[in-house]
């Protein structure tokens, strides 16, 4: 079976995050377009100390969001800035902190901008709070110079959530307890006896009340976890952890309360409290880490409109929206209703409702569809033809039920039914120890009890298992994967199917050269012309075109007088002659007195046949420029692995039905598995038609909203929209996909080290229950049985799913090319 996580002898690290570089990718150095710019940004403003900070490196980063609103901040900016004192300032959340080298990256930037009083930034929060003096500082300058590295800002809404903040308290109080109870059990170990008079009193109350302390702090999640369980008719997990704390507390304080404290287990019973704790804080300390990496999402709630009433311009929630309203949608903003356009024309994006990269313009008196974003230079007026209540957003907006209908059933009966028998096989086997020993009296009897309690303790399932997930979603993390859902590693193994979205999923959402024949028949004078040209659209196929010139060395000349032509393109007059960029059939300019435009023949007919945007130089073709969308460079590798791997694969997609066919073609996927020119309800019907409880979807449009709530599993590689990764059960980041492959393999060799080490609990239990019911289990011998075996089965665990050694390659470190200085 191809393994992913296997590195290729000929790969070298990604200069900016150490990460593979995928095979086909554009770059041999770096893993993404991210890593590539940011780097080259890194760089060009002479911040390579990030390198040093970075320490062995960072995740592949987010590819800098082009042309984002901040219709979000104006109001908070107005807040602070109309706020007393001579000091303003705001905290905000930030999206992709994941190291020192991000806080010195934001404090480095922030010391550059003129008018700043300070800074803090929370890494493990993911907020940054800024100071500033009163009108001197850009504030939108600096978000922006941040968001160019790949980050994202947004309104504080992260909280720290109340178990991160009471396990660690409750940790570190038990830890400090336990240490104390257990010198004073090893006093009575080594002899200390009921003989000693005071001392032996002193020690045992002490023990006592100590250990009291660690019931009540460390025992408190456990009890309430079982108590709602039961609550709810459902034996939790936590039920027989909380029983046996119950149990072995309460016999060792009428041990103790009889003179007795030699025989109480108060150092076992720490130590169990102790190391559940663990087990409990490493279940949740990866999961929250990745839900802070992104910023909250709080559905339509979140998003914001400018909306215009008399000379008044406010910011307002999109649902506030009325019929009859004037918006003003500025370069980046979302429409959130359907409206028209009151101002000549504009340039939308449609790609979050649609999928799809293509630009179009529309003119004045013509409907801005809902979901738009202004993708133009320039802020236009719109009429609202409708309330928010009334947008097809609203549907493809709303907050689903936590964990997704139906999601976890599987993995919930599982867990229900080893909680129950393990429950049911611990109270039984005691019971049964109680019986047998009853008649050498009660005192011996009740000793044999609480030892079946002690050494059955599910140290497997408390301590092992929360590291075996532990360990697999940290590995995912350094691959790109990030876990979101707590019970996904549990469905994972179930999928038989996977469902690709099509653009900005299986492709990257931006252009490509199709062939680099016109680029290189450029001679100097055009290419710069055409770098101008391009670099002035924000369509797509002009910034793929503008980054290959800017490779090529092309210049940018600030004085260019560059005009642009809606639904045609780019035109420039240097020196006396007509430079166009363009499309392949645009009316050309004939040289006459005459002030209108007509079709020149001979050169309509030089336009024939060529694919693409054409450069023109007076009418005439200098050069084309073909392209496509840019498939993920390991798309077609990964689509074969999973197909062979026995899923199903499918493209699921609202584009035209002969483009999501001809890309399965290319992928190798079977025609009758792509279907295209799917709206988001025929989207999610063909998740439910084709089998939610076994299906992972993969998208990243909001178009995707509903398949995301049928779907067993789902995921996007889309963190820089709104509302579709607080959606999702996992996300991506960088441009392979081999991470998606990986996290299936994983979930499965999971569910069978998880099986393993039940296995190996049981066989524990079996040996440990035939001493006790023998009678030779005695408090010391528990004390050193149980810290034992849950030793043997973290070790177990840690060897079971090690990362397999790398082999010896190009140990070039990361961000650290030998053309660039430290």
């Amino acid at each position: 079976m191809p393994d992913s996580a296997q590195s290729r002898p000929d790969e070298a690290p990604c200069l900016h995050c150490g990460s593979r570089v995928p095979e086909g990718a554009a770059s041999r150095e770096f893993c993404c377009a991210g890593c590539e710019a940011v780097h080259g940004l890194l760089v060009s403003q002479g911040l390579t100390r990030y390198y040093d900070l970075a320490t062995g490196g960072t995740a592949p980063a987010a590819e800098p969001a082009r042309g984002r609103g901040l219709a979000w901040l104006e109001p908070l900016v107005a807040r602070a800035e109309s706020a007393p004192g001579a000091l303003c300032s705001l905290e905000l959340d930030v999206q992709g902190i994941h190291c020192a080298a991000c806080v010195w990256l934001m404090n480095e930037l922030f010391r550059r901008q003129p008018g700043g009083a300070g800074l803090t930034v929370d890494p493990a929060l993911g907020k940054a709070r800024m100071q500033w003096r009163r009108g001197a500082f850009d504030v939108s300058g600096y978000l922006r110079a941040v968001e160019a590295f790949g980050y994202l800002f947004g309104p504080s809404r992260k909280r720290p959530a109340p178990a991160s903040l009471d396990l660690p308290i409750r940790l570190g109080i038990c830890v400090a307890l336990s240490m104390n109870v257990m010198l004073f059990s090893v006093s009575f170990y080594v002899g200390l006896a009921p003989e000693d008079g005071d001392v032996f009193g002193l020690f045992t109350w002490l023990s006592l009340g100590l250990s009291t302390l660690v019931v009540a702090v460390g025992g408190w999640p456990f009890f309430r976890s079982a108590w709602q369980g039961l609550r709810r008719g459902v034996p939790h997990l936590d039920l027989p952890i909380a029983l046996g704390i119950l149990m072995v507390f309460g016999t060792s304080l009428v041990q103790a309360r009889s003179g007795r404290g030699d025989l109480a287990y108060f150092d076992t019973l720490n130590t169990f409290v102790t190391l559940m704790l663990v087990g409990r804080w490493l279940q949740q300390r990866v999961l929250e880490r990745n839900r802070r990496f992104l910023l909250e999402d709080d559905g339509a709630e979140g998003l914001f409109v400018r909306r215009q009433t008399g000379a008044r311009l406010d910011t307002v929630r999109v649902s506030q929206v009325a019929q009859g309203d004037l918006l003003v949608i500025a370069p980046g903003d979302l429409v959130p209703v359907e409206a028209e356009l009151l101002d000549g024309h504009a340039r939308v994006s449609t790609d979050w409702m649609t999928g799809e990269p293509d630009e179009r313009e529309v003119l004045a008196g013509e409907v801005l569809p809902a979901g738009a974003f202004n993708a133009g230079r320039e802020a236009v007026r719109a009429l609202a033809r409708q309330s928010f209540q009334d947008s097809p957003l609203v549907a493809l907006l709303r907050r689903p039920p936590e964990g997704g209908a139906g999601r976890g059933a599987g993995h919930t009966r599982f867990w229900e039914s080893v909680s129950r028998r393990w429950v049911v096989t611990v109270l039984a086997v005691s019971a049964l120890g109680l019986v047998l020993w009853w008649p050498s009296g009660p005192d011996k009897a009740l000793e044999v009890a609480v030892a079946l309690l002690v050494v059955t303790c599910p140290c497997a399932i408390g301590i092992a298992t929360p590291l075996a997930y532990e360990l697999v979603q940290a590995r995912l993390r350094r691959e790109g994967f990030f876990i979101r859902a707590t019970d996904l590693l549990d469905r994972l193994p179930r999928v038989r199917r996977v469902l690709f979205d099509k653009t900005g999923t299986l492709t990257l959402g931006r252009m490509e050269l199709v062939d680099r024949a016109g680029l290189e028949s450029l001679g100097g004078e055009a290419r710069e012309v055409a770098f101008n040209l391009a670099a002035r659209s924000n369509h797509p196929v002009s910034r793929c075109l503008a980054e290959a010139l800017s490779r090529q060395g092309a210049r940018f000349d600030a004085d260019a007088r560059v005009t642009e032509h809606p639904g045609h393109g780019m035109e420039w007059v240097r020196g006396g002659v007509c430079w166009r960029l363009g499309r392949a059939d645009w009316r050309m300019r004939v040289e006459a007195t005459t002030p209108t435009e007509a079709v020149s023949t001979p050169e309509r007919a030089a336009a024939d046949g060529l694919r693409g945007t054409v450069l023109f130089r007076d009418g005439a073709p200098v050069a084309a420029f073909p392209v496509r969308e840019a498939l993920r460079p390991d798309a077609r590798r990964e689509v074969l692995a999973l197909q062979a791997e026995g899923h199903e694969v499918w493209l699921i997609s609202g584009d035209a039905p002969a483009r999501v066919q001809a890309l399965a073609s290319s992928l190798d996927v079977p025609a009758g598995r792509a279907l295209g020119g799917l709206r988001p309800e025929e989207k999610a019907f063909a998740v439910s038609r084709l089998g939610a409880a076994d299906t992972l979807y993969l998208g990243d449009g909001v178009n995707d909203s509903l398949a995301f709530e049928r779907a067993l599993c789902a995921g996007t590689p889309a963190i820089d929209r709104p509302v579709m990764p607080g959606k999702s059960d996992f996300f991506l980041v960088g441009e392979g996909l081999s991470s998606l492959r990986e996290a299936l393999r994983l979930s499965r060799h999971l569910h069978q080290v998880v099986r393993r080490l039940l296995h190996l609990a049981i066989g524990y239990n079996t040996v440990a229950v035939a001493v006790c019911l023998a009678g030779w289990m005695t408090p010391l011998r528990a004390a050193v049985a149980m810290p034992a075996i849950s030793l043997a089965t973290v070790l177990f665990t840690v060897w079971s799913l090690s990362e397999p050694r790398a082999p010896h390659g190009d140990s070039t470190p990361v961000g650290r090319p030998t053309e660039v200085p430290a």
